[in-house]
């Protein structure tokens, strides 16, 4: 990759790398992920008042389970797309929009964060070069 090559990678949202940050989560038995939160005690003062227990779960569902457990730390949004196209059977286009709109609203949740990919060398000269540097 050249220079400009690379600078263009760096605004490219679907080359980057999801990481977990939320780790209380469980996987049913059909395959669906549920994410476990902390109840804060005002929650739990109110559930009291109305004698209802307060719920602290979200149960994702097919599509963004499927998402969730594709998160390794390793693969980037686009691979996760191609995965998720292969499944589905949809272009990899549409997966690929669906998943950036997930992955922007549990980002913004703070459940995730993103890694840029690192540059891989393309040829064994550049392997060569990049590691005597």
């Amino acid at each position: 990759m050249n220079r400009q090559s690379c600078a263009k990678d760096k605004y490219n949202f679907v080359l980057y790398i999801p990481e977990i940050i939320h780790q209380k989560f469980r996987v049913t038995d059909t395959g669906r992920v549920i994410l476990d939160f902390k109840i804060n005690p005002a929650k739990k003062l109110l559930g009291r008042l109305v004698n209802r227990e307060p719920a602290a779960d979200l149960e994702l569902d097919e599509l963004s389970s499927s998402v969730w457990l594709n998160m390794d730390g390793t693969r980037s949004i686009l691979d996760i797309a191609r995965i998720q196209s292969k499944k589905t059977g949809d272009d990899i286009d549409e997966a690929a929009r669906r998943i950036v709109q997930f992955m922007r609203y549990i980002a913004n949740r703070g459940w995730i964060k993103f890694k840029l990919a690192e540059a891989r060398p393309t040829s064994r000269i550049a392997l060569r070069f990049r590691n005597s540097g």
